[in-house]
Formats: C-alpha cells, sequence, structure tokens
C-alpha cells in the first residue's frame, strides 16, 4: 500500500531562485497542455497525444525529460480520474459527496492572479540522505536542500512532489512510499457507528460491555474561536479596503480547517486503531447523507428513527431531552448516541441484540486523554 511522507524544505537565498524557476516553468507547462485538452473537449475532439511531443520538445530543455514526462503523466492521471467520474456520472452511480464534476483545473490562485507553484520529481532523480541527524534533499540541478520532518514511512520511494505555500512564504515536499503492511489474523468482529456532531464517533463493539464516545465539543470550540476571530477582522478589512479577504484573515480560514482536520482525523485514526486492536473487521455506520446541511469503503445502515427507538424493548414511547432518552416503557435511561449505536446493531443483527449487559452511557474519550463514565451506570 501507499503512504506520505511529508518535509518543509529549508533552501538558501540561491537554491529558492532556483525553485523558483523550476516550479514557475512546471505549472507553465501544466497549463499549457491542460488548456489544450480543455479546449478540446469542449469542442468534442479529445486526443491524448494532441500537443504532448511538441510541449515535450519544448520543455524537456528547460526542465530536463523526467520532470517534464512526470508533469504530462500527472496531467494524464487528472484526466483519467476526470472521466472516470463522467461515466459513474451517466451510469448513476456517482458517490454523493461528489456534487460537481469538472475537467481538471489549472495551477492557478484565481484570488492571488498567480500561478501555484508546483513541480514533480520521478522516484529515481532524488534522494534522501542524512548526516549527522540532519537531513538533506539530493535533486537535479545540483541542489541539496536541507529537510525537516520525519520519515514515517520506509519503504520503495515514488514520486515526489514540492510546493510553495503562498500564505507561509514556505516550500514543502510529498513523498509516495510504497510499504508493505503485515497482515493478521484476527477473529470476525463488528463496530456499530453513530455519526454525530456533539460526539464524533459513538460506537459499540461486539462483545464488550462498554460503549465509546468521541468528544467533538473542543473542536466546535475550536472552530467558533476561529470564526469569530476571522469575522472580527473582516470588520476591520471592510471598514479599511472596503474587503472581506486579507492575508492574515486567508491564513485564519487555513488554520481553522487545518486544525478541524487534523483533530476529526484524530479522532478516525484512534478509532480505527482501537477496532483494529479489539479485532474489528466490519465498521457499520449509519448513512450520513444530510448531515453536511443540517450541520453547516464501509457498510451503511439507514438511521431513519434509530435515536428514538428504544434498543431494549423497540418502543417508541420515549422522552428525549438533551443527550438523554428515557423509555416511558420499560424505564430504561440512556444516552441518546448509545441507542442510535445500539439501533443500528439491532437492524444489522436482523433484530437480534447480542447487547444485554451492555452500559447505557458510552466511555467518552478526548484527543488529549481518556475521561470514563462515573460508575454505577445502569446496564441494557
Amino acid at each position: 500500500m501507499k503512504r506520505v511522507n511529508k518535509f518543509r524544505l529549508r533552501p538558501t537565498k540561491e537554491q529558492e531562485k532556483v525553485l523558483f524557476s523550476l516550479c514557475e516553468m512546471s505549472a507553465v507547462l501544466w497549463n499549457k497542455l491542460n488548456y489544450t485538452r480543455r479546449q478540446a473537449f469542449f469542442e468534442g475532439r479529445f486526443e491524448w497525444k494532441e500537443g504532448i511531443d511538441e510541449l515535450y520538445d519544448e520543455f524537456k530543455r528547460i526542465l530536463c525529460s523526467a520532470t517534464t514526462q512526470q508533469i504530462i503523466r500527472k496531467n494524464n492521471e487528472a484526466w483519467r480520474s476526470f472521466f472516470a467520474l463522467l461515466k459513474l456520472q451517466r451510469q448513476g452511480k456517482l458517490p454523493s459527496h461528489i456534487r460537481k464534476v469538472s475537467p481538471p483545473r489549472y495551477w492557478k490562485d484565481r484570488l492571488l492572479n498567480k500561478r501555484k507553484l508546483i513541480t514533480i520529481i520521478r522516484n529515481d532523480c532524488y534522494r534522501i540522505e542524512e548526516v549527522r541527524e540532519k537531513k538533506w534533499l539530493v535533486l537535479p540541478k545540483g541542489l541539496k536542500i536541507r529537510i525537516t520532518g520525519e520519515i514515517k514511512w520506509k519503504g520503495k520511494q515514488g514520486r515526489l512532489e514540492i510546493f510553495y505555500d503562498d500564505l507561509t512564504g514556505r516550500w514543502y515536499a510529498y513523498q509516495s512510499v510504497e510499504v508493505n503492511q503485515p497482515r493478521h489474523t484476527i477473529s470476525p468482529k463488528r463496530a456499530f457507528v453513530d455519526l454525530g456532531v456533539i460526539n464524533i464517533i459513538t460506537a459499540w463493539i461486539e462483545g464488550e460491555r462498554q460503549p465509546i464516545a468521541f468528544s467533538g465539543k473542543s473542536i466546535l470550540a475550536d472552530w467558533w474561536y476561529w470564526s469569530k476571530k476571522i469575522a472580527h477582522y473582516q470588520s476591520i478589512a471592510m471598514k479599511m479596503n472596503k474587503s472581506y479577504t486579507t492575508k492574515r484573515i486567508r491564513k485564519y480560514y487555513r488554520k481553522r480547517q487545518l486544525r478541524f482536520r487534523h483533530a476529526v482525523n484524530t479522532i478516525v485514526h484512534k478509532f480505527v486503531k482501537l477496532c483494529y486492536e479489539k479485532g474489528v473487521t466490519e465498521i457499520v455506520a449509519g448513512d450520513v447523507s444530510g448531515i453536511r446541511e443540517n450541520n453547516n469503503k464501509n457498510a451503511k445502515i439507514k438511521e431513519n428513527y434509530t435515536s428514538s427507538v428504544c434498543p431494549r424493548c423497540g418502543s417508541t414511547n420515549a422522552i428525549k431531552h438533551k443527550r438523554l432518552f428515557k423509555c416511558l416503557d420499560c424505564r430504561l435511561e440512556a444516552h441518546k448516541d448509545v441507542v442510535g449505536a445500539l439501533n443500528i446493531a439491532r437492524v444489522s443483527l436482523n433484530g437480534r441484540d447480542g447487547f444485554n449487559g451492555v452500559l447505557a452511557h458510552p466511555a467518552v474519550l478526548h484527543i488529549g486523554g481518556l475521561q470514563t463514565s462515573p460508575l454505577g451506570i445502569p446496564a441494557l
């Protein structure tokens, strides 16, 4: 399987000039090829080889043949992906999270009206050296650039993508690596997941007495903190420049997005790791269609009424107040998200509960640690 190492490049001023030139011309090549293909596509006469030989002959002297080939190959990959999505769209099989299928875009920042500075180095045209605990990236054109960052994955190295972040003024590189992941023989077990906003993941794993929940409160608090900060500086920018955006505001938008994504990815990573350790082979999640609108490859179960039906007796005669669910027939009191997860399990198990004795409230897992529920919790 493929994994990615991310590095930060720390070039000298002279090295940075070479990188700027290299990435600038790489973007020119991509944009020229993409323009030719977009025009051909819109005119209904798309040809894979159109313009390739001419562009290759023009840019191999500037970028070297290997880099020129890699940029053309990446553009080919982007167009193949586009055509595959078009085919799924015609067949009515387009994934629900994809709302619009568009041709590959130019390497250009429309807001700043600048080219995106990116280049691609073939796997046999670079190497990483480590000398006295310092790492160096050796590139064509005699470049040997100091890099920082953890080499997390080791294996057969793939191509290297170098790009310049205009907001931070920093250089980064992504290195693809093909690694051999050992397979373990584990007993089949399922995890049933209710996805939400207050609790990002609430789950029950077969055979476990304690459901688990990953709290999203700190993530929401962090999101609103940066949203208020953005709104504050937007009001200042509007008064001063009659504009809602500045470089500072774009940085805050970026920071808010990256912090949110990192937090959610951390939760998903911890949950999947826990499932792996518990021997889970299948994760059954509620269908989250519409969650984006409501709140601005695994199996899915419809979530209709999963938080409104008692998982113990099946009654809908219940009271729901905030995060509490209380069945008026069997008198069960449980956390609303646990009710959802267990009802997803009930549907998946075709009515066989299999969770007698499971606690009605979850152990709350936080990104920074574990906070367990108080003792004396009622069981289902």
